[in-house]
């Protein structure tokens, strides 16, 4: 079966953690196994001496999804459609 979607537009992931001195995350929801949990990721360039944080259409370099946040695959409806592989507990 043949790939959809725009091949250009693929999620990919370096597994690398980068720590911040102001990193905020909300709660993940409990995401249960074989289940997609799809995101959309933004981009912006920042002056990390600013005291503000500001994320707006000036400063945005890119926003790409959807892709699973578990297993990073690129949405498609054949990959919707299937099983999620990924281990939710490893993104705890």
């Amino acid at each position: 079966m043949g790939k959809s979607g725009n091949p250009a537009r693929r999620v990919q992931s370096t597994g690398i953690r980068v720590e911040s001195a102001r990193k905020w995350q909300a709660p993940l929801p409990d995401v249960q196994p074989g289940r997609h949990f799809w995101i959309v990721t933004g981009l912006w360039t920042v002056n990390p001496t600013s005291p503000n944080l500001i994320l707006d259409y000036e400063n945005l370099v890119t926003v790409d999804g959807p892709g699973c946040f578990i297993c990073e695959q690129l949405y498609s409806p054949e990959v919707a459609a299937t099983t999620c592989p990924g281990d939710p507990g490893l993104r705890r």
